[in-house]
């Protein structure tokens, strides 16, 4: 699909989408749980989560918030950090027989100040984040959108997670193979939009299915309701974005997919980039050629429009010789004699 012209993102960018996302940017707390009898915290901080996160994800920029210290910041010593379910928003402060909410944006910035944000790796009890985007460049960040009726599903939302890292690491490896630097880009481990989403699966996958840039749109929104958009990391838009929204089982998904310019500190750049719900709902081999063409899809998706995002030129009406950048898929996609030199000078691939 053809590059969209400046006038037009800029245009977009203005579009009542933009306007929903303003609105969910204010509003960070999401229906929460129903209570139950307070038990307390099993520990006083954030701890990791528990799957293992693969090396090749990193996350030495993102730090546990102490919750226990939240509590009694915001509410008084003698408030208590207790759980009433083990979701992402299941913290409160127990002060006396009252419950009140701990507002998390508000402790990383008491706790860790300026150059931090707020984020979350999961939806889990333990999965908040302070992270520190100042200090995030030149890397891929990987960002899961819910669909509302799996928000508070901490078990689902786990599984697409470890399906989207499965597709991310294939397509890592396959650019490791064609690229021929010895290496890949480098990858954070993958965040999640901690607003609930006002659409459900159905609609997600709605929007998959509706083609051209609608699912990126979206995305785009969802995203900005919880996460810096204008200024990505400490050199403007040294970072990039691959989204992917989780519809559940959803296989059939994949339509949609993009990666639009957006208008960035005064310039213009293929930051975001958006891949098809299948990308988050089936489990890859790290490596081809077994794959299923589910499999080999999902990693086309990622590594077609994440090289439009390290600044590959999309010749799918060209062909360009058997590239990922035209219509070949992994495993067996090559990247052109071009296309690899633009990747050995680029930021993203270096050691």
């Amino acid at each position: 699909m053809a590059p969209f012209s400046m006038l037009h993102r800029v245009v977009t960018r203005l579009t009542p989408l933009t306007l929903l996302a303003l609105s969910l940017a204010c509003d960070r707390q999401p229906t929460a749980p129903d209570l139950q009898h307070p038990v307390p915290a099993p520990e006083a901080s954030l701890l990791p989560s528990s799957p293992t996160i693969s090396p090749l994800f990193d996350a030495s920029q993102y730090f546990g918030i102490d919750v226990q210290r939240a509590a009694q910041q915001q509410y008084g010593s003698s408030a208590k950090a207790v759980t009433v379910s083990n979701h992402l928003y299941g913290w409160r402060a127990l002060v006396g027989s009252q419950l009140f909410s701990i507002d998390m944006a508000r402790a990383v910035h008491d706790q860790f100040g300026a150059g931090y944000i707020l984020g979350a790796v999961g939806v889990g009890i333990y999965d908040w984040r302070a992270v520190r985007w100042s200090a995030l460049s030149y890397k891929v960040l990987p960002v899961m959108v819910m669909a509302r009726d799996y928000f508070f599903n901490v078990d689902a939302v786990q599984t697409g997670l470890a399906n989207f890292q499965s597709a991310l690491t294939a397509t890592w490896n396959w650019y490791r193979l064609r690229s021929g630097v010895g290496t890949s880009f480098r990858m954070l481990q993958p965040l999640v939009v901690f607003n609930q989403s006002p659409y459900t699966a159905a609609q997600w996958n709605g929007f998959s299915d509706a083609g051209g840039e609608t699912l990126w749109d979206f995305a785009w929104n969802a995203y900005a309701s919880a996460y810096p958009s204008s200024t990505l990391g400490s050199s403007g838009a040294a970072l990039r974005v691959q989204l992917a929204p989780f519809t559940g089982n959803s296989l059939s998904k994949m339509s949609g997919s993009y990666a639009a310019n957006t208008m960035i500190g005064g310039s213009v750049v293929k930051a975001f980039a958006v891949a098809a719900p299948v990308a988050t709902s089936i489990a890859c081999p790290a490596t081809g050629p077994d794959w299923d063409f589910h499999c080999s899809y999902a990693t086309y998706d990622i590594g077609h429009y994440l090289g439009s995002t390290f600044g590959l030129a999309d010749c799918v009406t060209a062909g360009c010789g058997g590239s990922i950048m035209g219509v070949a898929m992994p495993w067996y996609a090559a990247l052109t004699s071009n296309e690899i030199a633009q990747l050995q000078g680029s930021p993203f691939f270096q050691n």
